[in-house]
């Protein structure tokens, strides 16, 4: 009995321990890879497509979370933007503190390498965003 709940517990283990890895930074290639890999509640939504814009959208199966992720030119990750039904609010809002670093009301820090991204979550009336953007100074 107590066997059946090791794979599910396992499995959000490394569920939240790759959640604070951010794909600011990664190839178009990776960054599919990773959501594939670690964001298994994520399906990519193919519905609209804007052909002026390179990015991958997905989509969680509740559909209460899209998550937009916008390349340069070369496919590399410089931005991430998570639309959010409010009925996800507490669960962000506790993800992002136990996560990053705040350094404002709505606003967070990653720092790994050399790099550093800016997590900003903006509320809106119906919907709130979570936007994550590469900081690093070259």
């Amino acid at each position: 009995m107590k066997l059946k709940w090791i794979i599910p517990v396992l499995m959000m283990a490394v569920g939240t321990s790759s959640a604070a890895q951010s794909l600011i930074g990664l190839s178009k290639d990776e960054v599919s890879r990773r959501v594939n890999m670690y964001y298994r509640d994520f399906r990519k939504d193919n519905l609209v497509v804007r052909q002026h814009f390179n990015y991958l959208k997905y989509v969680n199966g509740t559909r209460t979370r899209t998550w937009i992720l916008y390349f340069t030119d070369d496919d590399i990750c410089h931005l991430s933007k998570l639309v959010c039904d409010y009925s996800e609010y507490d669960k962000v809002m506790d993800d992002l503190n136990s996560t990053y670093s705040k350094v404002g009301e709505f606003t967070w820090e990653h720092r790994w390498d050399k790099q550093v991204s800016q997590i900003t979550l903006t509320k809106q009336e119906y919907y709130f965003t979570v936007r994550e953007s590469d900081q690093t100074k070259e």
